[in-house]
């Protein structure tokens, strides 16, 4: 039976247990359960190749709209291109994490270390695009800057390249402390490395992704939107109506997606959830469903834009229209052929 601990991104999630001088810091590990196991096996790997898939196409079809017709003069633009990235980037690790569900790693250490930077890069670098989205709704709207002025487009491409930098920066610990190692079991799995300073590494990035990409963020997003709603009540503004809802809901459900995670993290971090060291918790089947929602908004994504976007579903009408168009002149010019053919 195949170990269910968790993967290389659920390490943070985990409290720490007793320890001495002789010992490190070792993230708790779900229980192996029979009951469990069968539930993690059969539920999560369908969700995320079903999830990898709408993800992925979405995610393409609005990097095509934005490449195509869509020009970068302004800085809405410039950091939606940068999330349908960072989604794409996420989405990239979602086999492997299927794959390692269904049986142990199989894919190397190489592969381990690059899934590692994938999902840490392309998560962190959508909650800080998110996040200077929403800044530049609220200086757009309450200080009246301009976001189609050359300085802002050119200042945003400016820190557009910072922000992936970040991101970068941020997951090479990540990188480093991740590799294959085995289990109990006997089972190879993407794991933290269980050298000694790998401890001091676990208990700073913990409270790194839960107060730097999840926390302080929220503050951001709450004070901005506080801004917005006070200016739009007041002013009675409405010109900006539709970016400013397809951006609040973008942030609305990346929220959704991610707050259960990671508040059940920070409790079991904290040792203060004593019910999840009992194996037969309904929380270890909690904490599985929390970790495979925040994978939905990869998803969700694409389908804001087509419901909110009124530009994107004309520019995707259009497309449609085009390939269809070329498909019948296509059709007319292969009869017009095969009619010679047969005439002569």
């Amino acid at each position: 039976m195949k170990n269910t601990s968790e993967d290389y991104y659920s390490d943070y999630s985990a409290y720490t247990d007793s320890y001495d001088n002789d010992t490190f810091y070792r993230p708790v590990t779900i229980c192996i359960n029979e009951n469990l196991d069968l539930f993690v096996s059969s539920y999560i790997p369908p969700v995320y190749f079903i999830l990898f898939f709408l993800s992925l196409f979405g995610n393409t079809v609005i990097l095509v709209i934005l490449a195509k017709f869509e020009k970068l003069n302004s800085v809405t633009n410039i950091f939606i291109l940068n999330l349908v990235i960072s989604d794409l980037i996420f989405t990239i690790t979602f086999p492997f994490t299927a794959v390692s569900h269904l049986s142990d790693w199989v894919f190397g250490n190489v592969m381990c270390k690059l899934t590692v930077a994938c999902f840490f890069t392309g998560f962190q670098s959508f909650v800080i695009f998110i996040t200077l989205m929403t800044i530049d709704q609220y200086l757009t709207i309450v200080h009246s800057w301009s976001a189609t002025s050359r300085l802002m487009v050119r200042y945003a491409k400016c820190i557009s390249i910072f922000a992936w930098s970040a991101s970068i920066m941020f997951s090479i610990p990540d990188i480093v402390i991740y590799t294959t190692t085995s289990n109990n079991s006997e089972d190879t799995e993407c794991s933290v490395s269980s050298e000694g300073h790998t401890r001091w590494w676990l208990i700073l990035g913990h409270y790194k992704y839960f107060v730097v990409f999840f926390l302080l963020p929220l503050l951001i997003v709450i004070f901005c939107y506080a801004g917005i709603v006070l200016k739009i009540t007041t002013c009675n503004i409405r010109s900006r109506d539709r970016v400013l809802k397809l951006i609040f809901f973008i942030v609305l459900f990346y929220f959704i997606c991610w707050s259960p995670y990671n508040i059940l993290m920070f409790l079991m971090f904290l040792e203060k959830t004593e019910s999840f060291k009992d194996c037969n918790s309904i929380l270890h089947y909690v904490f599985y469903v929390c970790q495979t929602i925040i994978y939905f908004h990869c998803s969700i994504n694409p389908l804001l834009y087509a419901v909110l976007g009124t530009k994107f579903r004309r520019h995707l009408s259009c497309s449609w229209v085009h390939c269809n168009q070329r498909r019948i002149n296509q059709q007319q010019d292969f009869s017009l052929r095969t009619s010679l053919e047969h005439g002569l």
